[in-house]
Order: C-alpha cells, then structure tokens, then sequence
C-alpha cells in the first residue's frame, strides 16, 4: 500500500487586510484556491485547476482581493495572470518564456511589479512596473522580495553550501547553513524563523520555527507567516491553523481547518 500523500499548502498573506490566500495543492496536478478572512474565520472557495500553480511566484494585493500568479498547463504552456479572488479568471494575462521568471510583487497599496513579463490582454487598476529580481529568474526573486515587504529581515549575509543530491530520482539541490530570515510583528511577539533547506522534493524547501515554541512548528509544516492582526497562520499535512498570542500561551489554536478530504468537483 502507497502511504498516505497529504496536500501540500502554500500560504499568501495580504500585507493590509485580515485574508490569507490558501493555495492547496493535491494531487500534484490539481491546485484549489480559498480565501481566509482571519476575523471572521470564514472560507471562501474558489477555482480548482488542474495544471500547476508556481506557488512561490504568486502574490496577493494589500486589500486581499487580487492576485497575480504564474500557471502551466497540462499541455505545458505556461502564462501569467491577475486575477479577482478566489478565481482565477483573468482581468490581465501575458505569456510566459516557459518557466522563467513570472508571476510578480505588490510593492504597495498600487504598484504591482511584475518578474519579467508584460500583460497582452486586459486592465486592472493598478500601476504595473518590473521587478528587479535578485535570486534569479524562479521562484526565491519573487518569495523574498515579498518577505522584505512583509517584514522579515535577513539574519545574516551567508545564503549556504549547496550540495548536489546525484543518487536522488530527481535534480535536488540541498542548502547547509543558511543563516535565514526572521519575522517578529511587535516585541511582544515569539520570533518566526525560515531557513531555506534546498531544492528539495517539492521545489524550494523551507524551514520553520517559532521561539520559545520549538514542538509547534515541525518538519512537516509546509507554511507558515503572521497575519495582518498578527496571528499565527500555519499549515501542516492539509490542516491550516491560527494563534492569537494568547492561542500561543494557552497552548491550542484559535481556529483550524482540516482542507485534507476536499477534493475537485466532477465535470
């Protein structure tokens, strides 16, 4: 019996509103987008898509209503959308050069900055401008430029050792010793730590963990970032889930949401 593959989860906070966009990824060629609205701890379902979501390269607008994103589909091609949430139907679209660069940035409340593409169709309210990507021309330019923006801060200048993984089925890339990111939204907040790990099984790999709550944030979490509110959110195995600070000092979530046993509507 093949052991049991939870969905995997990728979480993109909204810099100026209580949303968080879940981007739920199972099987590995199916993707499902909801909206968190983290007050009112209500989910919004939107789009499923079968294809693949560069979940690194997509963002969310300030106000958590739009978002940009970099797609392929299952024929291969690939493009560039932005989207009205929790849909993925386009308001602006350009192709993509394969799986290079796309996806993009909002700078503000206005500005979304794009990596390395152009819309070729449609409009949306925004001033659009180009990225300047840092970490090449995948997912790491657009991840940590939204970090930047959202807060955390580099812990030093090291970025690792890379070692190859030649005996792995697939190209893997392990990352030692990356000094890594830090995000604390006031002082009253445990520090959230991320250490990247490589290109690992599933794409870029990352570490999380929470001071002074080392057994919360384990191997197996998949994402995790604070709130507009300054909540904890996390994913791990399929489960979502949310801390207040007083969550964190009492010892159980808020509010949790097993998205495990969803599953894309027959056509």
């Amino acid at each position: 019996m093949l052991p049991h593959v939870p969905a995997r989860i990728h979480l993109l906070p909204a810099k100026g509103a209580p949303i968080v966009v879940i981007l739920r990824r199972k099987p590995s060629k199916c993707f499902h987008v909801i909206r968190w609205n983290t007050i009112r701890d209500t989910l919004e379902h939107g789009s499923w898509f079968h294809g693949k979501l560069y979940s690194k390269r997509c963002d969310v607008s300030f106000d958590g209503d739009w978002m940009v994103y970099l797609a392929m589909g299952d024929a291969g091609q690939t493009w560039n959308g932005i989207c009205r949430l929790p849909y993925l139907r386009t308001k602006a679209e350009g192709s993509n050069m394969g799986s290079w660069f796309g996806g993009g940035v909002w700078q503000d409340a206005y500005r979304l900055s794009l990596n390395g593409w152009e819309p070729e169709q449609g409009r949306v309210p925004f001033i659009l401008n180009q990225l300047q990507p840092e970490h090449g021309g995948e997912d790491l330019s657009v991840l940590y430029a939204k970090w930047q923006r959202d807060g955390w801060r580099r812990l030093g200048d090291h970025y690792g050792t890379y070692r190859d993984i030649p005996e792995a089925s697939k190209f893997t890339v392990a990352c030692e010793g990356d000094d890594g990111w830090v995000h604390q939204p006031t002082p009253k907040h445990p520090r959230l730590f991320a250490r990247y790990l490589g290109y690992l099984e599933h794409g870029y790999t990352f570490q999380f963990s929470l001071e002074g709550h080392e057994a919360l944030l384990d191997e197996e979490v998949d994402s995790a970032c604070w709130d507009y509110r300054g909540n904890l959110i996390y994913s791990r195995r399929g489960i979502v889930f949310k801390y207040s600070l007083a969550d964190l000092a009492d010892g159980n979530p808020g509010s949790m949401h097993d998205l495990e046993p969803l599953s894309a509507p027959s056509d």
